[in-house]
């Protein structure tokens, strides 16, 4: 049995569609347009549009990394101050001059 679509009301469905192949395919266009047009916003400036699966813009992900590499290169420094004996000798060589 053929019935009217609900949603336009110009073409025939069979009884157990719930819509026409015309207004399926225009919402799935509809809804696969809405999706691409949102656009996700820098969490840390929110100035910017956030890269794609990221949620910081270009510049805000450069200055994450800039930032974590200058945290790993101060605990270099830290771990090589720590281990360099030369240091004490130069201290302790220091105090017995003066």
């Amino acid at each position: 049995m053929l019935k009217k679509c609900p949603i336009c009301e110009l073409n025939y469905i069979r009884g157990n569609e719930t819509m026409c192949r015309t207004c399926a395919a225009e919402r799935t266009r509809r809804y696969a347009a809405k999706s691409e047009d949102e656009i996700i916003m820098c969490s840390e400036c929110g100035e910017k549009p956030a890269l794609p699966g990221h949620d910081l813009c270009e510049d805000c992900l450069k200055e994450q990394k800039r930032q974590a590499n200058l945290e790993i290169l101060a605990d270099k420094v830290r771990a090589d101050e720590a281990e360099d004996p030369l240091e004490e000798d130069i201290s302790e060589t220091e105090d017995e001059e003066d």
